[in-house]
């Protein structure tokens, strides 16, 4: 009997050990993949709501009146307006969301997402009015991404040439959970497009809500 009780305690312990064996390997795969998932959950959000908001952008801008707000996910918004004495200016005309994510997606250089045409200056009819790229920087173990739409100058090929480019311009900030872009008007710079014709300015006002 002492040995069969003592088979019976050793059985135990094994089967203990190889139990937390188990969950200890569990913990490591598992929590890094969670990790993962979550970063490339939140990813996807980001570019999701940064496509929709070009979305409601240009159909404002195309019909020339109207208003649209969407929830920002997590992160928040910086906008950087457009100046008509430099409009080709690849780091201004722009709405950047900034999101944290605790692995890295992208390092190094900015990557271009669902842009067809790329280039600060297009032509009308061929391109997108926008470019939206993709960029981070290291933050402690944390990422920082930047999701950055900018809006550039389309050309037409036909004569007399213009140029048409949306001009994004700051608004009212009275939060970060919601923003909210409405048509401000449009204005004409005379020669003012790269093909040395109009160009015509569509203004949006963004606000933060």
């Amino acid at each position: 009997m002492p040995h069969k009780a003592q088979a019976e305690i050793i059985t135990i312990v094994l089967i203990s050990g190889i139990i937390i064996s188990l969950v200890g390997v569990a913990y490591m795969w598992g929590i890094p993949l969670i990790t993962k998932r979550t970063a490339l959950t939140e990813f996807l959000s980001a570019e999701d709501f940064v496509v929709k908001l070009n979305d409601r952008i240009v159909s404002i801008a195309n019909s020339g009146s109207g208003e649209a707000t969407l929830t920002i996910p997590k992160g928040r918004i910086r906008i950087i307006a457009f100046e008509s004495a430099t409009p080709r200016d690849p780091d201004k005309n722009s709405i950047i969301l900034e999101t944290i994510v605790s692995q890295p997606l992208v390092l190094g250089n900015s990557v271009v997402l669902k842009t067809n045409v790329l280039g600060e200056n297009a032509t009308y009819g061929e391109a997108e009015p926008r470019i939206i790229n993709l960029s981070s920087e290291t933050l402690g173990s944390e990422y920082k991404l930047f999701f950055t739409l900018h809006f550039r100058e389309l050309d037409t090929r036909n004569q007399p040439s213009r140029g048409y480019v949306i001009a994004v311009q700051p608004g009212a900030v009275t939060g970060n959970s919601q923003v909210s872009v409405s048509y401000a008007g449009t204005e004409i710079i005379p020669g003012g497009a790269a093909s040395l014709g109009d160009l015509v300015v569509t203004k949006i006002k963004v606000d933060l809500v």
